[in-house]
């Protein structure tokens, strides 16, 4: 009979799991295991009913064959995945604290992960929020100098789907 595992060796093993799940190559890679697992598992199914040799057995083969390769695919392309996740993160949260220039310099760093139209989508996003958040501070300076109708001219040019565009509405009331 096997000796079983401590108590407390099998928590530590659940913690670093659980704690695994919160690094973004952990669970990038768990989503393409898992995007890609499910229809595997449902092809294997499928392949055992049918005998073997037979037109829905070799139709089952091929299909799990181009899953796996979709897989080893995936898997290849896993590390520049998470490269621009981390990038497209890192400046979505340099926009959010108003550090826009610093954002649009991360945002192109996609350049050199063969992400040109990605890159420049976030720094046009970026440059965007940052003229809104201009115009913003333009409306609080005209508030503050008792120029109502200026600075309500200049919040209804704020694009609405801006960060700016929320404080704004707070000004009007």
């Amino acid at each position: 009979m096997a000796a079983r595992m401590p108590r407390y060796i099998r928590m530590l093993i659940v913690i670093a799991g659980i704690a695994m799940l919160f690094y973004m190559p952990t669970r990038e890679f768990l989503k393409i295991t898992f995007m890609m697992g499910i229809p595997f598992v449902f092809l294997l199914g499928v392949l055992i009913r049918h005998p073997r040799y037979s037109p829905m057995w070799i139709v089952v083969v091929v299909a799990l064959a181009a899953n796996l390769g979709a897989y080893g695919y995936m898997l290849i392309h896993l590390p520049e995945r998470i490269q621009v996740r981390a990038i497209v993160s890192e400046g979505g949260a340099l926009v959010a604290e108003g550090q826009y220039d610093a954002a649009i310099a991360e945002f192109r760093k996609l350049e050199g992960l063969g992400q040109t139209a990605k890159m420049q989508d976030k720094i046009s996003w970026a440059q965007k929020e940052k003229k809104a958040d201009e115009q913003l501070k333009l409306a609080r300076q005209l508030l503050a100098a008792g120029k109502r109708e200026e600075a309500d001219q200049v919040i209804k040019s704020i694009p609405a789907d801006t960060r700016a565009a929320q404080e704004a509405r707070k000004l009007i009331k």
